[in-house]
């Protein structure tokens, strides 16, 4: 940059520099006139405090179905994926060598049952000691308890389902040999989800039970549910400084999937707040100022307020201290207002689709026509 061009450059700014002290000193001194400015009324809204987090999903009941017995397998009643209701049989082993120890054991307690009927009006006559009927007594409560051990046994064999719900892929085929153990399928109840989600630590005192929340997935765009907090952990993880929460989200139409990642929102602490919108807020620094309007003799004029805002909710501010109910602000033209300088109140309801305003608004104090 050559000198010439360097002092022209300098020459300008200060010229810009001038000109915008004497508009400012004109502005004050009133000479600007009134600044048109449109106005609302600072009014109660409800909010609440946001919470963000992402979850998985999870049943509300899983088990993988095993046997206690080991056998083959003789009979299967499910396919995959099927839905079945708690005590349908799923699976039976064979049962021929079991049956006949049932049968067996049936015949134990027939004989016992028989020798303590022939001793018992003998012992009372006096034909047999105590003691041989105490013996039959036990036989028959021994044959009993054996009976019902081996009915226990033939019940491991069958495969019922512990409660409703859907079934995986099936493990094993008829003539398979399974184990104790051995996975035949598995099975979840999916009518509830499951959702868990970490949230700060910070947030620990908003969170209770029922609490409602929103959840969303990509996996599913354009489909919103909703649930209810069920539980929050006992303990918070000191890596994370994050607390564990569990939601329960109905899931009647069998959409929601074990394992889906889930973009969860929680509206705590609801609360009634004055609000206002955000643009007629005016930081500076620390300190945040909002131009307000006050009536006077010779009409509206702004004046400057020092707020205390809270929490951002959808384009409007909670108003924490500075502003009473039904005081008005200046949300749009505020840069052209002064302490105390008048201003006029546009009325957005005439504004016409081109955008341009229309009249003053009969509140704002100015006279007909502008004069």
């Amino acid at each position: 940059m050559t000198l010439n061009t360097l002092s022209l450059f300098k020459g300008l700014l200060a010229a810009l520099a001038l000109c915008m002290t004497v508009q400012t000193a004109s502005a004050q001194r009133g000479g600007g006139g009134p600044a048109s400015v449109f106005a609302e009324t600072v009014r109660e809204e409800t909010f609440a405090n946001r919470i963000e987090a992402i979850g998985t999903l999870e049943p509300n009941e899983r088990v993988e179905l095993t046997l206690n017995a080991a056998d083959r397998v003789t009979a299967i009643y499910f396919d995959d994926g099927e839905r079945v209701r708690k005590g349908k049989t799923l699976l039976s082993l064979a049962q021929r060598e079991q049956t006949a120890i049932v049968e067996g054991a049936e015949a134990e307690v027939e004989q016992a049952r028989q020798q303590l009927d022939r001793l018992t009006p003998l012992a009372s006559e006096g034909a047999v000691s105590q003691s041989e009927l105490d013996i039959a007594r036990r036989n028959a409560a021994s044959a009993d308890a054996q009976l019902r051990a081996v009915q226990s046994r033939q019940k491991d064999r069958v495969l019922v389902a512990p409660f409703d719900g859907v079934l995986g892929f099936r493990q094993v085929s008829v003539g398979s040999y399974v184990r104790p153990g051995d996975v035949v399928a598995t099975l979840i109840d999916d009518s509830v989800m499951k959702l868990d989600f970490s949230v700060p630590s910070r947030f620990l005192r908003a969170l209770r039970p029922e609490l409602e929340v929103s959840a969303s997935s990509g996996d599913l765009p354009g489909m919103a549910f909703t649930g209810k907090v069920a539980s929050v952990d006992n303990a918070i993880d000191p890596v994370t400084r994050s607390v564990r929460v569990r939601a329960l989200v109905p899931n009647t139409d069998g959409l929601l999937k074990a394992g889906m990642f889930i973009n969860v929102v929680l509206l705590a602490e609801p609360r009634k707040a004055l609000s206002v919108p955000e643009e007629a807020l005016q930081p500076v620094g620390p300190r945040t100022f909002i131009w307000t309007i006050a009536k006077t003799d010779k009409g509206p004029v702004g004046r400057r307020v020092e707020i205390t805002p809270g929490q951002r909710q959808n384009g409007r501010v909670e108003i924490i201290a500075g502003l009473s109910a039904g005081d008005q602000v200046i949300s749009e033209g505020s840069l052209r207002v002064r302490e105390g300088g008048p201003v006029i109140i546009r009325d957005r309801s005439v504004l016409t689709p081109a955008g341009a305003t229309g009249g003053a608004s009969p509140a704002s104090g100015a006279s007909p026509g502008g004069k």
